[in-house]
């Protein structure tokens, strides 16, 4: 009988679990919270479609009939490699046969971390609530705002990288103010407000096609979203945002432009690439190690052409079930193919009923892309109740034209 430590309870930890746990193995998963979050909805939070229940599930919950699961709540600060044991941030030490790291990524500015006081980001659910509140405190501060060039301070929405977060959150951001509360306010109109995608390549949504970016690209343009491409930041203060080739006055600044690896891969003492990402080799396994994997958005694997996968959720649930065969093997002492990912496709919404993807080797746009990627990720979300709830409230928010949670209850004012 073998003991498996799991750090992180994202897609690939638990995938990873779900396939491996039928066995006489020992397993030990540790995560900083004590919720799965489905990260592909976390924008839809953000700008009050659903709530952080309705994608986010308890993780002992998900193993309470397991017992051969053990759930731990805390922060791996270290590792020993040579001597196979982790520590705790609360001092407590874990040894281990088996070490498998799926801990995710944070926001990178790329070195200038001065900026993170004056934008949000979007990882986590307190990311979304903090930028859920600051959008619809906007509003309410233009309302009561007598100066226009103060107000149209708060109008003002930015939202750097153009990236299938970025893409998604400024049209998001867009239906609220052009659609879902265009008739709320008395003293001001909410067209007034401005919306602002930045992104300093060339084309938006770079992992896609050219005839798919531009077909994004003129879906936000016709939610009115300012498209700003070839355009790199090179300054956030407060209230201020300054690209190479403008200034744009604002309360309200989105970061969407860059991720690197959990802090942890450094403990490895391994080798990295520019995002701090382990290099692991064709079975997921770090240099020099036969029992330390590292999966998902933590891990740089390179693919036959020398290509790096995407940090994306089927990246992560198939290396995680992958892994499970590895440790299955392994204990039985039998031999295993190297990960080999199987592409199904990419998508990206664009405000209601629009959306870009490619399934197989087929382009989609338009309903239908918006049609498949809503089906995709009813399938991928945990939860019976879940997959409910969000139909609901899509229908609600989508066909309705409103937004059920448009709470504000959080002081966040920088």
């Amino acid at each position: 009988m073998a003991k498996i430590v799991v750090i992180g309870g994202g897609f690939g930890g638990l995938n990873f679990l779900y396939k491996a746990k039928k066995s006489d193995n020992e397993f030990i998963l540790i995560d900083k919270t004590n919720h799965h979050l489905f990260q592909p909805l976390l924008y839809q939070v953000a700008t009050a479609v659903l709530s952080p229940a309705d994608i986010a599930v308890p993780i002992r919950n998900l193993f309470n009939n397991d017992k051969n699961v053990n759930v731990i709540l805390g922060e791996v600060k270290d590792i020993d490699k040579d001597s196979n044991l982790l520590t705790l941030d609360d001092g407590e030490i874990i040894s281990y046969d088996y070490l498998i790291i799926s801990a995710g990524s944070k926001h990178s500015y790329f070195g200038k971390n001065d900026w993170s006081k004056y934008s949000n980001g979007l990882k986590i659910i307190n990311d979304a609530l903090d930028i859920r509140d600051r959008i619809l405190k906007a509003f309410e501060k233009a309302e009561k705002e007598k100066d226009e060039l103060k107000r149209q301070e708060y109008l003002n929405f930015v939202i750097v990288g153009a990236g299938p977060t970025g893409v998604e959150m400024a049209g998001s951001i867009a239906e609220i103010a052009y659609k879902n509360m265009k008739k709320e306010y008395r003293n001001f109109e909410t067209s007034d407000a401005n919306v602002y995608l930045i992104e300093a390549g060339p084309k938006i949504l770079s992992m896609f096609s050219e005839k798919l970016a531009t077909k994004a690209e003129q879906y936000l343009k016709d939610l009115g979203v300012t498209v700003r491409k070839n355009e790199k930041v090179i300054n956030i203060q407060k209230n201020t945002l300054t690209t190479e080739s403008s200034e744009i006055i604002t309360d309200n600044i989105i970061w969407a432009a860059g991720n690197e690896a959990s802090p942890l891969i450094k403990k490895l003492d391994t080798d990295i690439d520019l995002q701090g990402r382990a290099l692991v080799n064709d079975y997921c396994l770090i240099k020099d190690s036969n029992n330390i994997f590292v999966i998902g958005d933590a891990s740089n694997f390179k693919t036959k052409d020398n290509k790096s996968l995407p940090g994306i959720a089927p990246v992560a649930i198939q290396q995680g079930r992958y892994l499970a065969k590895i440790i299955k093997n392994k204990t039985k002492g039998k031999e295993t193919k190297p990960f080999k990912y199987a592409d199904k496709g990419m998508m990206a919404t664009v405000g209601r009923f629009k959306a870009v993807g490619v399934v197989g080797s087929l382009e989609i746009t338009g309903l239908v892309a918006w049609l498949f990627w809503s089906l995709i990720h009813l399938v991928y979300l945990i939860g019976y109740r879940s997959k409910i709830v969000v139909a609901i409230e899509w229908i609600y928010a989508y066909f309705f034209n409103k937004r059920g949670t448009r709470l504000i209850y959080r002081d966040i004012d920088r």
